[in-house]
């Protein structure tokens, strides 16, 4: 059992948190890009919003079907991809290890 929670500590916890910081930064790249402080036509900047885009929109792509931009201008899919990172990561994986071990009362 120590085992699951060792995997959850080392591997689980930091790779939910690395996604969120990429989420967050995917956020970022996209305001900047579009106030025009960053420009598009650099292949640096290019390469690092592409693999933002390439990691983030599978993510939002479901949440977009069922909740579209506001206007066409406001997109709350990427704010509830933050919340479901954050739900999983402190809650949800716990409730699972602890029902897994057996504790009572945690599902």
């Amino acid at each position: 059992m120590s085992f699951l929670f060792a995997l959850n500590g080392y591997f689980i916890q930091p790779l939910l948190t690395l996604l969120f910081f990429i989420v967050f930064a995917y956020v970022i790249a996209s305001w900047l890009v579009a106030f025009g402080v960053i420009n598009m036509r650099n292949a640096n900047v290019r390469a690092v919003v592409g693999f933002l885009n390439a990691v983030v929109e599978p993510m939002c792509r479901p949440i977009r079907r069922i909740i579209p931009p506001l206007n066409g201008v406001l997109d709350l899919s990427v704010l509830l991809v933050l919340l479901i990172i954050t739900f999983v990561k402190d809650w949800a994986i716990w409730q699972l290890l602890y029902a897994i071990a057996g504790v009572p009362g945690a599902v």
